[in-house]
C-alpha cells in the first residue's frame, strides 16, 4: 500500500519543521518539504533528515509551479498528494497581506481540484471570529483564506481543519525576544493573560490530524499550551532556569510602543483577545483548546518549555518572522 504523501509548505520554517519532524518518523506517511530556496542550509538539513522526506521545489506565488507538484505528486509511486499543510510567511508588521491570501486560496483551491484527503491551514488564534470583519492586513488574509476553505468544504467537499495557534514562545527568543518581553511588560495591563504556544506543538498537533483527520475534519483547533499574564511567565521562567526573562529596560520599550503604530496595534490586539475570553464573546475558544489538547495531550506550559531550552542557544536570525529592531522601532 502506497504510503500517504503530504505536502508541506513553508518547509524551512518553525511550523513547517515542526511537522515534518513530528511526521518524519512514522512510516505511513511521506513528506514533500516545499521550498523556494533550494540551496539553504535548512533545506540541506531537511534532504538529510530522513528517508521519509523529500524536498521539493516551487514558489507560492506561482500557481503553475504549484500546480506542477500536484501533478507531480499525481504522477509519482504515491499516486498524489493524501495530504497538504499550510502555512504562510507572516509578511512582517504593517505590511499588505494580498500575497499570503492569494497563496493560501491558490493551495486550497487546488488541494479540491486534485481531491486531497487532508487539508490542514495554520492560521492564527484571535478570539473567536467575533471580530473578524474589523481584521486588517495579515489577519484579514487568514481571515479570508479560512472563508475560502470552508466554502470549499461545502462546495467541493475538501476535507479541511484550521488550527489557530497562539503567540509562539520562541518570540521570546534572542535580541528580537528581549526586546517583545520589554514592550509585553510596559504595554500589557497587569492581568491581560497571553494564549502561548511552542512551535514544537504546533507540529505535533498537526499531525495528530494528519494520523486522524475523520476526527478533526471541518474542525477549528485553538493550540495554545496555557494563558498566563506575562508577570506569570517571568515568574515560570525564573523557576524553569533561575534565570531572568531576558528584556530590554523599560524606558527602550516604552520608546518603542510610542515610536511603533504597529507594535500599538499588536499590543491593543491581546488585550481584545483577552477581553474577548473574559467578557464571553468567544466562547466556543475554549471547546477548540480542548480539542487541540486532546489532539496532543501534552502541549507545552511555559514553564515546560523554558526548562527543556535551558542551555540551548536561542539566537535568532535578524528577521526571524519578518522582524527587525527597525521595524519595531519604526524606523
Amino acid at each position: 500500500m502506497p504510503k500517504k504523501l503530504v505536502l508541506v509548505t513553508g518547509a524551512t520554517g518553525k511550523q513547517g519543521q515542526a511537522l515534518i519532524r513530528a511526521l518524519s518518523s512514522d512510516p505511513e506517511f511521506h513528506v514533500w518539504a516545499l521550498t523556494r530556496a533550494p540551496t539553504s542550509p535548512t533545506v540541506t538539513q531537511l534532504k538529510t533528515a530522513s528517508p521519509h522526506v523529500t524536498v521539493v521545489h516551487g514558489n507560492l506565488d506561482t500557481a503553475d509551479s504549484i500546480r506542477k507538484i500536484f501533478d507531480d505528486a499525481k504522477a509519482s509511486e504515491f499516486g498524489g498528494l493524501w495530504g497538504v499543510f499550510v502555512v504562510l510567511a507572516f509578511p512582517g508588521l504593517g505590511a499588505n497581506a494580498d500575497g499570503e491570501e492569494r497563496q493560501g486560496k491558490t493551495l486550497a483551491d487546488l488541494s479540491a481540484e486534485y481531491q486531497v484527503s487532508c487539508f490542514v491551514f495554520s492560521s492564527v488564534e484571535r478570539g473567536g471570529e467575533y471580530n473578524d470583519d474589523n481584521a486588517v492586513l495579515d489577519r484579514r488574509a487568514k481571515v479570508m483564506i479560512e472563508r475560502h476553505i470552508k466554502q470549499l468544504g461545502n462546495s467541493k467537499d475538501l476535507p479541511w481543519t484550521i488550527l489557530r495557534p497562539g503567540f509562539f514562545m520562541e518570540n521570546y527568543d534572542g535580541t528580537i525576544g528581549s526586546i517583545a518581553v520589554g514592550v509585553m511588560k510596559k504595554g500589557l495591563k497587569p492581568d491581560t493573560t497571553n494564549q502561548l504556544v511552542a512551535v514544537e506543538d504546533i507540529g505535533r498537533v498537526a499531525a495528530a490530524v494528519f494520523k486522524n483527520p475523520s476526527e478533526y475534519r471541518s474542525k477549528i483547533l485553538v493550540v495554545s499550551g496555557e494563558a498566563a499574564t506575562i508577570s506569570q511567565q517571568l515568574e515560570s521562567y525564573k523557576k524553569a532556569t533561575r534565570k531572568n526573562l531576558p528584556s530590554v529596560a523599560g524606558f527602550v520599550a516604552k520608546a518603542l510602543i510610542s515610536l511603533n503604530s504597529d507594535t500599538k496595534g499588536l499590543i491593543a490586539d491581546i488585550e481584545r483577545v483577552h477581553a474577548a475570553r473574559i467578557e464571553g464573546l468567544c466562547p466556543e475558544v475554549a471547546e477548540q483548546t480542548a480539542l487541540a489538547k486532546k489532539a496532543y495531550p501534552d502541549m507545552q506550559t511555559f514553564e515546560i518549555w523554558a526548562r527543556s531550552r535551558a542551555g540551548v542557544s536561542k539566537s535568532q536570525k535578524a528577521n526571524w518572522n519578518q522582524l527587525s529592531v527597525t521595524k519595531l522601532a519604526g524606523m
